[in-house]
């Protein structure tokens, strides 16, 4: 059996050293990803992020707590809803508050890049300065469009920003961003809506398709001033992490394979894997089935400034463990089945039925015979599922 599992083990070997590199990310880049200015990490639990929504006041001291134990947290607009005014001192309050439990906590705010909202005082001083109308989008008869809308017992007025206006992009980056980076708690900005006007609204003037890719081009202009200005701030943007699609149980293995290979070849930029509108469990981390699949997915693909959003409840054992480091890049030794060695465990994924695994080093062994150990622990596991390729006998080893 031992000289069976030996043969195995190089005919992985052959297979993994002749296999070449992945196929490039096909994805467009619609915006740059600059790096974090900040150093990388593998900890996991500083590789970890989540948003947090609305609260009539600041946050009670459990969802402080929660927040504080990410590496990457978001604070949305609606935090301390019940003051009609002066967001940007809430959200940076808000911030200070997080860092006073966990220094190392990195806090992004929430920026709206689409619209200019009255609950921020940068944008209100405009929005009602008759001599700044043409700052917004207008209807044809020259009204502002206002998405109005009514939170808690005010009202929210929501213009749209015209970014094709010089005056309007250094006044978006250099008064409403400039306003979060100046505060020594924001780590950065969470935009809203940055993919252009009308993402979200209705009743909007019916102008060309001609007219609307205009705005959103100058839209992105100011939003790549942002993060320039943002990096010389030391500080920078979320929206600079992409999100590959997650797999899931309820993907084909054809599915699950092209995800991998997506995630696998983006490791050179920054990702959030899952991301919260993109595959991430909302429900305690108990009730989330893909979980320990998706946390391997991760660290199968991750890169350096990967970020993993996590569950409405912290998983302790999945988010706390020491990984170590990647000791080299992801590979598919066999079809479907995706494994990375770190320096503390061997992660595997295999599409062909959504099993994964993470198996932890043994400290007692030797630096040759741990590298043996790992890879022959991934076949004893799945020495059955690719007896095919070994040899007609395979079935005597069943067990």
């Amino acid at each position: 059996m031992y000289l069976l599992i030996s043969f195995t083990f190089l005919i992985l070997q052959f297979i993994i050293h002749s296999q070449g590199k992945l196929d490039p990310c096909p994805v467009p880049w619609r915006l740059p990803c600059p790096l974090p200015p900040w150093p990388r990490t593998y900890n996991m639990q500083l590789s970890t992020q989540n948003y947090f929504g609305s609260s009539e006041d600041f946050y009670d001291n459990e969802t402080v707590s929660f927040a504080a134990l990410h590496g990457v947290i978001g604070i949305d607009w609606a935090n301390h809803y019940s003051l009609p005014m002066h967001r940007e001192d809430t959200l940076a309050q808000q911030a200070a508050i997080i860092k006073a439990v966990n220094p190392k906590t990195r806090v992004f705010v929430y920026r709206q890049a689409e619209l200019a909202l009255n609950i921020f005082d940068t944008n209100a001083i405009v929005m009602y300065n008759s001599s700044k109308t043409n700052w917004f989008v207008l209807f044809p008869n020259g009204t502002i469009y206002n998405d109005s809308t009514t939170v808690f017992h005010y009202r929210m007025d929501q213009f749209c920003w015209d970014h094709r206006n010089p005056d309007v992009q250094d006044y978006f980056v250099n008064s409403y961003i400039a306003s979060a980076f100046n505060q020594s708690a924001v780590d950065g900005i969470f935009y809203d809506d940055d993919t252009g006007i009308w993402a979200e609204r209705s009743n909007y003037p019916n102008y060309t398709e001609e007219y609307r890719l205009v705005v959103d081009a100058a839209t992105q202009v100011s939003l790549n001033r942002a993060w320039e200005l943002g990096l010389r701030y030391n500080k920078h943007a979320w929206q600079a992490w992409l999100s590959p699609n997650v797999p899931t149980s309820q993907d084909t293995t054809a599915v699950c394979v092209e995800k991998m290979k997506t995630a696998i070849s983006m490791k050179d930029v920054p990702v959030t894997f899952p991301a919260m509108y993109n595959g991430a469990c909302s429900t305690p981390w108990e009730q989330c089935k893909d979980l320990k699949q998706q946390l391997a997915a991760f660290l199968i693909a991750r890169g350096d400034y990967w970020l993993f959003f996590t569950p409405s409840t912290w998983w302790k054992e999945g988010f706390e463990t020491n990984y170590g480091i990647p000791l080299e890049d992801a590979y598919e030794p066999f079809p479907n089945f995706f494994v990375r060695e770190w320096s503390n465990c061997t992660v595997y994924l295999d599409c062909n039925n959504f099993n994964s695994d993470i198996i932890f080093h043994s400290r007692a062994m030797s630096a040759h015979r741990k590298k043996l150990s790992h890879h022959n622990s991934i076949l004893m596991k799945y020495f059955v599922h690719f007896y095919h390729l070994l040899c007609r006998f395979c079935r005597m080893f069943y067990f």
